[in-house]
């Protein structure tokens, strides 16, 4: 990671490989104005890092897993100890405080999606192959590097994001402070 200081890397703007490099710079010590960041989608990324436009790519899967099995790209660094990536499904407050059971029932069929997605990769890879138009070998790749298991959000979630919202702020990424309690459910703050 040290290596990136006045390399130029591409990352989605605000998003959570944005705060991973944040995250994985300051392990570094290399300070984040020193490396020349570029904000492109994931297509518009892949291209530049298939051209040689940017010296590295943070981003997800199953562009990771792309990026490693068609490119040869190589991983320098993950969140492993670093941070915590959490993946969100999101409801209008208006409508989950005014449909609770409903709320209840969507979030026990992903439960059970999950699980059964966990227990059956050979039928997960051949569902989502298609889907994604992406070589067997980048499925499953992907695949095996899923984090699986739904929980609900906690207040140490909340306090995680917190320190995302505090990073993007300091970053002048969100033009005043937030406080992530605040959109919280009421029995989490």
């Amino acid at each position: 990671m040290a290596d990136l200081k006045g390399r130029k890397v591409a990352l989605n703007k605000g998003s959570n490989v944005h705060y991973l490099l944040v995250k994985q710079l300051e392990k570094a010590g290399v300070p984040y104005d020193q490396v020349d960041v570029a904000y492109l989608t994931p297509a518009d990324a892949r291209a530049a890092f298939e051209r040689g436009a940017v010296d590295a790519w943070v981003i997800w899967d199953p562009f990771q897993a792309a990026a490693e099995r068609q490119l040869g790209a190589r991983v320098l660094a993950d969140g492993s100890g670093v941070v915590k990536n959490y993946q969100f499904f999101l409801a209008g407050k208006p409508y989950a405080e005014a449909n609770p059971a409903i709320i209840d029932v969507v979030l026990e069929e992903i439960r059970k999606g999950d699980l059964w997605a966990r227990e059956h990769r050979e039928d997960t890879i051949k569902l989502l192959q298609p889907v994604l138009g992406l070589d067997r070998p980048v499925v499953e790749l992907a695949v095996d590097r899923l984090a699986y298991g739904v929980q609900p959000i906690s207040r140490e979630v909340l306090q995680e994001q917190q320190g995302v919202a505090d990073a993007f702020h300091a970053l002048k990424l969100i033009p005043k402070p937030i406080k992530v309690l605040d959109a919280a459910p009421a029995a989490l703050r």
